[in-house]
């Protein structure tokens, strides 16, 4: 069951990656968005976290904050091509989809700090073991 999530959560992220894009470098469709989210940050905020968590169900061995600093550095690189398709270039549209990728890290990063790592929990089951036998 796992391997098919993940393959739906790789699909689901190659249309949204390629339906973002579209709608962020086309100057034809700039401000489409607004059809749908009336606040471009807004938009811009649930986008990326959208593609952050579809790319962390997609690759769930892959580090989390790395994931997030990679869909940032996609928004970077959007921002960039957005300069060549005469579109307005946005450091606050940058911060909104930074926002929304930390949004989704930040709480597994939380949940993180409250349980032991991994090796600490395996040392534990061992002892258990140990003691029990």
């Amino acid at each position: 069951m796992a391997v098919q999530t993940k393959i739906l959560a790789r699909i689901l992220l190659v249309l949204a990656a390629a339906v973002c894009a579209i709608g962020m470098i086309t100057p034809s469709l700039q401000g489409v968005e607004k059809a749908f989210v009336p606040a471009d940050k807004a938009a811009h905020f649930i986008a990326f976290y959208g593609l952050t968590a579809l790319m962390m169900a997609a690759f769930p061995r892959n580090r989390r904050l790395e994931i997030a600093l990679a869909a940032v550095l996609m928004g970077g690189a959007m921002e960039i091509a957005q300069m060549f398709t005469h579109r307005g270039v946005s450091l606050s549209d940058l911060a909104a989809d930074a926002a929304g990728a930390f949004a989704v890290w930040v709480p597994m990063w939380l949940q993180s700090l409250r349980s032991p790592p991994g090796i600490e929990r395996r040392r534990r089951a061992s002892d258990a073991v140990k003691t029990a036998a």
